[in-house]
């Protein structure tokens, strides 16, 4: 089934709401499904590349009043690089981050490595908007504004992450995100997590019911992408039905788990330790004098 933008929209979302899960757990992240996401997000960077800098040299060579007909092409592809990029810097904080709360270095090299070429695509389409198509702002101003959108929403969904484990690098403008960040963190505090992000889910939905029929080229690559950020959850994140757990269940079924865990460790006999062989009642009968020496 194909992906709209609006959906890789709430999967970034979704993926904010509940990284805790991922951050917090001790299970580590598949190195399968890190693998899928680098491999999906390089086959989606270059023939993102490959085709902006085909529109790029085509304009070129292109008299001014046919590049209308360029700016139709290019453009769905130039929103796909906007919305998207939610999805990437969204998972990039969150990898880092649980490298960080884990001491290690695992997700946090690739989380950069995909965001730099997810950039460097994103530097391409705003070269072709302002520097080689000549065609009226009015035309570009819908692309613009989802440009915008998508970058304040970055901003908001790494709030928490900015402001916990300090990655500003992740965020357009890291004073935004903050505040986002702190806004978040006292609504979470006075009430539950839930509403909070309910909130925030209903959103993301409107803020991108315009792109919500719109299925990207690069939509094996985009499907790739969501399958392997979902994959990436540890199983108890998710019930019976594949839905995302509360982060408050979660943290409780963990906890109980843990005890249970210790309790059994508690009680387990040690290895190479017997325990002492329990002794039946002495009987009156049994008893005998034994025979004294001579």
């Amino acid at each position: 089934m194909s992906l709209t933008l609006r959906q890789i929209a709430e999967t970034a979302a979704f993926a904010s709401a509940r990284s805790t899960f991922l951050i917090e757990s001790t299970a580590a992240i598949p190195e399968q499904q890190l693998h899928d996401y680098w491999k999906c997000c390089r086959g989606r960077t270059i023939d993102w590349l490959r085709n902006l800098d085909g529109v790029i040299s085509e304009a070129s060579v292109t008299p001014p009043e046919d590049h209308d007909r360029l700016w139709q092409m290019a453009s769905p592809l130039i929103a796909e690089v906007f919305v998207t990029e939610i999805l990437t810097r969204v998972w990039a904080a969150i990898l880092t981050a649980a490298d960080l709360h884990r001491n290690d270095a695992v997700g946090g090299p690739i989380a950069r490595h995909t965001l730099k070429g997810h950039t460097e695509a994103r530097n391409r389409c705003l070269t072709l908007m302002a520097n080689t198509l000549q065609i009226p702002i009015v035309k570009m101003s819908q692309v613009d504004r989802l440009r915008r959108k998508s970058e304040r929403w970055s901003d908001l969904l790494i709030g928490h992450l900015v402001l916990n484990y300090q990655l500003d690098e992740f965020a357009f403008e890291s004073n935004r995100s903050i505040e986002f960040g702190q806004s978040q963190m006292r609504e979470i505090i006075s009430a539950t997590d839930e509403p909070v992000w309910d909130f925030v889910l209903a959103g993301v939905r409107l803020a991108f019911s315009s792109v919500d029929s719109v299925v990207a080229s690069s939509d094996v690559w985009n499907r790739g992408v969501v399958r392997s950020v979902l994959g990436s959850f540890p199983a108890d994140s998710f019930d019976g039905t594949g839905t995302f757990k509360s982060i408050r269940r979660v943290r409780i079924e963990r906890v109980q788990s843990d005890t249970d865990k210790i309790a059994g460790v508690l009680t387990q006999k040690p290895a190479g330790i017997d325990r002492p062989a329990t002794r039946s009642p002495l009987k009156f009968s049994e008893l005998r004098q034994r025979p004294t020496e001579k």
